[in-house]
């Protein structure tokens, strides 16, 4: 069964963890220190979300494949953005929206390579832009849509039994909605309002995160920081990744990187049934 959070969190990592370049002509080329564009970069994260994408293969005929499939095709109206929303232009770009909503969404894209062209570059993101991710923006050639999913996709919490989270040291949405059954908390799989500037020191925290710049903190870290005896206020930082390595036996360090050992270990904890 598809799930938004597994195709967010594929283009997470593409845009965000990989060095992924740009290239037209070497654009299947999805993985570290490959190429893609905008199209293949969209499609190939659907297709890691579970999604069936058809005969897509550009922007001109993603829109007829997805909404013969389960997605709807509404109006082009960035204060209605959402995780997973797909911005549209048939003829030029798409990009994916992977955390927050309205206009302070933050979408991910591949963009152009590093000589401003559309191939013909390196293999590998080489200006840290070639694929990105920002804010949500008014397309220069205008936004035709929003592709919307509306099908049956995966969204409920995991059984409270062994191995129902995957100790990869990724903390995506599976996490959450792991720590979620245990501490109580709503259980949809999203760490809510977070710290855009806080990615740096948590790079293993993917899928279901919302990154915005004014946050107003998520309750399940609020529950985490009060039983790791941290000041409460539900944004996930340095202290709170510090406690997260004192807690599960590691010296402090400079963040989680992906993937990450302490990530590991409270997954193990959750498919124990503990924190």
């Amino acid at each position: 069964m598809p799930s938004i959070s597994k195709a967010i969190a594929a283009m997470d990592k593409a845009c965000r963890v990989w060095s992924v370049g740009y290239d037209q002509s070497q654009r299947w080329n999805v993985y570290n220190g490959g190429e893609t564009d905008c199209s293949a970069l969209v499609i190939w994260a659907l297709k890691q979300g579970g999604f069936d994408t058809g005969s897509a293969t550009y922007t001109g005929n993603l829109s007829a494949n997805l909404t013969s499939r389960g997605w709807r095709r509404i109006a082009p109206d960035l204060g209605i953005l959402q995780p997973g929303d797909i911005l549209l232009n048939d003829t030029h770009h798409v990009c994916m929206v992977i955390s927050g909503h309205g206009r302070n969404a933050i979408i991910a894209q591949a963009s152009i390579d590093e000589r401003g062209k559309a191939s013909g570059g390196r293999a590998g993101d080489q200006t840290g832009y070639e694929t990105n991710e920002r804010r949500a923006y008014q397309y220069r050639h205008g936004w035709n849509c929003i592709l919307r999913y509306s099908g049956v996709e995966v969204v409920s919490a995991p059984k409270k039994s062994a191995g129902r989270v995957s100790v990869d040291g990724i903390w995506g949405a599976e996490t959450t909605l792991g720590l979620q059954g245990i501490l109580g908390t709503t259980a949809d799989g999203i760490v809510s309002s977070q710290e855009v500037q806080n990615r740096g020191v948590l790079k293993a925290c993917t899928g279901g995160w919302q990154w915005v710049k004014h946050p107003e903190g998520s309750q399940l870290i609020t529950k985490m920081q009060k039983i790791m005896k941290l000041d409460p206020d539900g944004i996930a930082g340095i202290d709170f990744v510090h406690g997260l390595e004192k807690r599960y036996g590691f010296e402090p360090d400079k963040g989680l990187d992906y993937p990450s050992n302490t990530i590991k270990k409270m997954q193990q904890a959750i498919n124990k049934g503990t924190f």
